[in-house]
């Protein structure tokens, strides 16, 4: 795979990957905004209403015949969470030109919707067309809503709501649902505007054409965009937390089983020498069926229905999650500290250490099967100002030692512990 970077504008960037795995071409761009309370229902509704129409297709309709007629093309809206950084905007995949008959300029076609869906939206030069506000803000509010059905995935985001309440990590990509259905037309329209004069922009491709193709195609698509001569700032604060009293959060709803959630800040990220030693250490503890979590606190003791973690590199957090019992909470917790503390302490089996460098590594060359796991690697790399390739992390986990491991895993300490309980609706408190 060949890796190409490059400006193309002040403050619009292309990453191209060019490989031949893959017979699609995969084509990105992200506007980037510093994730906040007040702005970020608004960035996560634009795509979706740029996406319903635009100056020369002016409906949702028109618009999906032109993808049809491109052979298929697909284009979605996408609102994404990268550290402090909110990456809204939409991506496109085609059929290569070379799997075609004729080879229709199938690049240029991709680039040139994406350029219209962004610059060029319906209802004209001063406003977004009617009834594409008030349908799509609904529809913000309905997935914001859809969060709590799945309540794994919901207590470990209230866990990052409570413990990160006054850092912008602790806001929903997607905003809340009161700011969502307060969103009016004109004002969607303002902060769309601003977006486009400010926001810093990053665009992806990942395919078989090479770069100077993908380059030009771009710089014509996106000639209209309005560009400042400063942007807006982006960018991730690791906060650092002193060992101490663990902050506690306790929320009630119906539910038939319990759920835990914990939050580290382990004082690496991904920028840090120390992180590939960092994400060996959370594999080890709690990243695959043979790590610490499973066969000790699940397996072995008994103390909860599942239990996992994952590392958050932009933020420089570990995040545990359990399903438990409320009688089994206090043991539970107390076992899943003592399996951390015994990777800390470099109590690592040479078994335990071939398995987990070989889950994680495994999970990381799966990345590079899919063109769109690829595209989304690499914008998190490049919000982040980073460049570290899947191979050359991939190959770094396999040459970390358990001394390496334990000294990361010391950086850590635990920070808050959420809990999601069977009840009536109650706070978080």
């Amino acid at each position: 795979m060949e890796y190409f970077r490059q400006q193309l504008f002040p403050g619009v960037a292309l990453t191209s990957l060019r490989t031949e795995k893959f017979k699609t071409g995969v084509l990105s761009l992200s506007l980037l905004r510093p994730l906040s309370r007040r702005d970020a229902a608004l960035s996560a509704l634009t795509p979706h209403v740029l996406c319903q129409g635009t100056a020369s297709d002016p409906d949702i309709s028109a618009l999906s015949r032109r993808c049809e007629e491109m052979y298929g093309a697909r284009l979605e809206p996408s609102v994404r969470k990268l550290g402090e950084i909110q990456g809204v905007g939409f991506t496109v995949d085609f059929v290569d030109d070379a799997f075609l008959p004729g080879r229709p300029e199938q690049l240029t076609a991709a680039a040139r919707l994406l350029g219209d869906v962004l610059l060029r939206p319906a209802g004209g030069g001063g406003g977004f067309a009617d009834g594409f506000v008030e349908a799509e803000r609904g529809r913000l509010a309905h997935a914001i809503a859809a969060t709590k059905n799945n309540k794994a995935t919901y207590a470990t985001q209230r866990l990052l709501e409570c413990m990160c309440h006054d850092e912008a990590y602790g806001v929903n990509m997607l905003g809340d649902e009161v700011s969502a259905l307060a969103i009016e037309p004109d004002a969607l329209w303002a902060h769309y505007r601003e977006m486009l004069a400010s926001s810093r922009v990053e665009l992806l491709y990942v395919g078989p054409q090479p770069a100077a193709r993908v380059a030009g195609a771009l710089a014509d698509a996106l000639s209209d965009l309005p560009r400042r001569e400063s942007f807006a700032e982006v960018g991730t604060e690791a906060v650092s937390r002193a060992a101490g009293e663990l902050r506690r959060f306790e929320e009630t709803m119906q539910v038939a089983q319990g759920k835990m959630a914990i939050g580290a800040r382990t004082g690496v990220t991904a920028a840090d020498a120390d992180y590939p030693a960092a994400l060996l250490a959370v594999e080890i503890y709690g990243g695959f069926p043979a790590s610490k979590l499973f066969v000790n606190v699940r397996e072995r003791l008994q103390l909860c229905y599942y239990a996992s973690a994952k590392m958050e590199g932009f933020k420089g957090l570990m995040l545990v999650s359990t399903g438990i019992d409320r009688e089994a909470g206090e043991e539970a917790q107390q076992e899943i500290f003592r399996q951390w503390a015994h990777v800390q302490n470099g109590e690592i089996s040479a078994e335990e250490m071939s398995a987990a460098r070989l889950s994680l590594r495994s999970r990381l060359r799966v990345l590079t099967d899919g063109p769109h796991s690829l595209e989304n690697y690499y914008l998190g790399q490049a919000a982040a100002g980073l460049s570290m390739g899947l191979e050359k992390l991939a190959d770094k986990i396999g040459t970390i030692t358990v001394e390496q491991v334990a000294r990361a895993a010391r950086r850590a300490t635990w920070d808050s512990v959420y809990f999601l309980g069977p009840g009536g609706n109650g706070p978080c408190r």
